[in-house]
């Protein structure tokens, strides 16, 4: 009897095994680069990318791609294509809803749900309403998910943005004003990603408020990772590394940035970047 109990025992355990076992996930972040002025674009108008992003997609299958600087029309031609792939949260920044930029957020709704409702909080003094904080230019957001691994159950946190270019109080400012949000919002074991367009490089004192809450530069700490230009202006400057991923309670397997042409000479003027991440 006790050998039959200690069998079914071992055969239940043996079933549980894999829904424990640690889910790799790619992420891949993009300033996507706006629609807004196709005229001056040229060569490089979104008409002519597009096609390139979308096989970048096909390419890579990320599991989330977070965007920056996407108008509407952008949005909508991914979600054409991707429509039984991935599901979008995110609204403008302009006015909350449709008008303008989006810092938007698509994930595969085959692996991934969300454990609660997507945010947008603006970085600003007034984060909950449509603002414009400090000296910046424009108003800036944060595009904030909580996810649900299905097949795991294990949650985490992402977190996509684009940070001000050109007001230095407003680029200090909003690095504090997500750390703040992360502490209101986010248990303090739960593993969060930050990504997106930083509009600087990471290892700076501004990004102190986020690296004093343990969070990591992903292009250091991946075992496998590059330290190449994110930023190539469509090929006419020599380029900076703008783009970043910061992590906490995660194993980032690799880093890569992706400078495949996919059919144009530059899908953006940045080049998307990657992780791949054991969760």
């Amino acid at each position: 009897m006790k050998k039959t109990l200690l069998l079914i025992l071992l055969l239940m355990g043996m079933t549980l095994v894999p829904s424990l076992e640690a889910q790799q996930i790619k992420v891949i972040s993009l300033n996507i680069h706006s629609n807004s002025t196709p005229e001056k674009d040229g060569n490089n108008a979104w008409s002519l990318r597009k096609k390139a992003v979308i096989k970048m997609i096909e390419s890579e299958s990320p599991d989330i791609i977070g965007v920056q600087e996407a108008l509407l029309d952008q949005l909508v031609d991914i979600d054409r294509t991707f429509r039984n792939k991935y599901r979008r949260i995110g609204v403008s920044r302009d006015n909350g809803i449709t008008r303008g930029e989006h810092a938007a957020i698509f994930y595969d709704k085959t692996k991934l749900e969300l454990a609660s409702s997507g945010k947008t909080r603006w970085l600003s003094p007034w984060p909950q309403r449509v603002s414009k904080g400090w000296d910046a230019k424009g108003p800036r957001i944060v595009t904030i998910a909580h996810f649900r691994v299905k097949e795991t159950g294990r949650e985490f946190y992402y977190f996509n943005t684009h940070l001000e270019k050109q007001g230095t109080v407003a680029h200090r400012e909003s690095i504090k004003t997500i750390a703040k949000l992360i502490k209101e919002i986010v248990p303090s074991n739960m593993p969060v990603i930050i990504g997106g367009d930083m509009n600087s490089p990471i290892n700076i004192d501004e990004f102190l408020p986020l690296y004093d809450m343990n969070f990591e530069s992903a292009r250091d700490i991946a075992p496998r990772t590059d330290y190449r230009n994110t930023y190539n202006a469509f090929g006419d400057e020599t380029g900076a590394m703008n783009d970043h991923f910061l992590v906490k309670n995660l194993y980032v397997l690799r880093f890569r940035t992706l400078i495949k042409k996919f059919g144009v000479p530059y899908i953006s003027d940045h080049y998307p970047i990657m992780i791949m991440l054991d969760l």
